[in-house]
């Protein structure tokens, strides 16, 4: 399930930033852009949900609303997808590229990406008991996993990227499961 939260400056009870997310991350200042790391920097910030127990669909379309509405001025894109390459403002972003210019970037991402990935490590996933409930040959297949079946990310690709930290720090994922990575 999904959620929209705000980070808001302590002192002026401004919203400068509002987020689509799961698990833990509106907790994390890592990943953000330049303008959320600069006002984050420069003020005292916290985080609050604004609503909890959304469907992917919901939660995008809410955050699209709400950035509509309330204009933060830490969020450069209108919500959503985040790789939609909508922007609000070019001059924030730079450079917009063309369709085949980043359709062939993405495509030589997922071929580089599919190469990589298969480097004779295999993938685990454990339940809360560490248990062991599904075995992949490699990353990308426990994104691929985490998304279809229990709608994590907004693709199967950052699905992965949420459960990587995971294999790292060996906490548990969303309450749920534990991912351990061995070499075959």
């Amino acid at each position: 399930m999904y959620y929209i939260y705000f980070w808001f400056n302590v002192k002026t009870n401004e919203i400068f930033y509002i987020g689509l997310g799961t698990g833990h991350r509106r907790f994390h200042t890592r990943q953000r852009n330049k303008l959320f790391m600069k006002y984050y920097k420069e003020n005292e910030c916290a985080v609050r949900l604004y609503k909890i127990g959304l469907n992917i669909n919901e939660a995008t379309q809410l955050e699209k609303d709400l950035i509509s509405e309330l204009n933060p001025c830490c969020n450069i894109s209108r919500g959503g997808d985040r790789t939609n390459g909508e922007k609000i403002s070019k001059s924030l972003t730079g450079k917009v590229h063309s369709k085949e210019h980043r359709k062939n970037v993405s495509e030589a991402i997922k071929k580089w990406h599919k190469e990589k990935v298969r480097n004779g490590k295999k993938v685990y996933v454990l339940d809360e008991n560490r248990n062991i409930i599904k075995t992949f040959e490699a990353k990308y297949q426990l994104g691929e996993w985490l998304h279809r079946k229990y709608d994590y990310g907004i693709n199967n690709r950052s699905a992965q990227r949420m459960a990587d930290k995971y294999f790292k720090t060996k906490e548990l994922f969303d309450e749920r499961f534990y991912f351990v990575e061995k070499y075959c």
